[in-house]
């Protein structure tokens, strides 16, 4: 594995989800007895290399612009838990709520209604949590 990729996708991964996030999703570095890594573990080595230091890392789009995509493509998936989790990121991004909201309405003409009402949904759980 590219370890410099992993370590530029690691940083991006902490810079925009923030850095407890990234810690919970790498179970425990202590290996089983068997010499194996936690369960898991590989494929988060995995999403952290290729999804966030190849793809993140790529170059034309900003951070903000790739992931107001990100949300509108896991709000037109219903992949609500993975929605949360990135719109709690916005504030690194600067993306703003209407910023989503106009991702959100995207979303409804060509994913269909059913899907933004849920991001439009999961989104104001954040928020309400947020203001909490």
């Amino acid at each position: 594995m590219d370890d410099t990729q992993f370590q530029q996708g690691l940083a991006r991964r902490r810079r925009i989800m923030g850095a407890e996030y990234v810690e919970r999703a790498f179970p425990d570095a202590q290996a089983p007895q068997d010499g194996e890594p936690p369960f898991g573990q590989d494929f988060q080595r995995f999403m952290t290399e290729y999804a966030w230091g190849a793809v993140w890392g790529r170059g034309n789009l900003t951070d903000r612009e790739r992931h107001m995509v990100t949300l509108g493509i896991l709000a037109a998936l219903g992949r609500e838990r993975e929605l949360e989790g990135h719109v709690r990121a916005t504030r690194q991004t600067g993306v703003s709520p209407r910023d989503l909201s106009d991702v959100l309405h995207q979303v409804a003409i060509y994913a269909g209604v059913p899907a933004a009402l849920s991001g439009f949904s999961t989104a104001q759980r954040v928020y309400d949590a947020q203001q909490e």
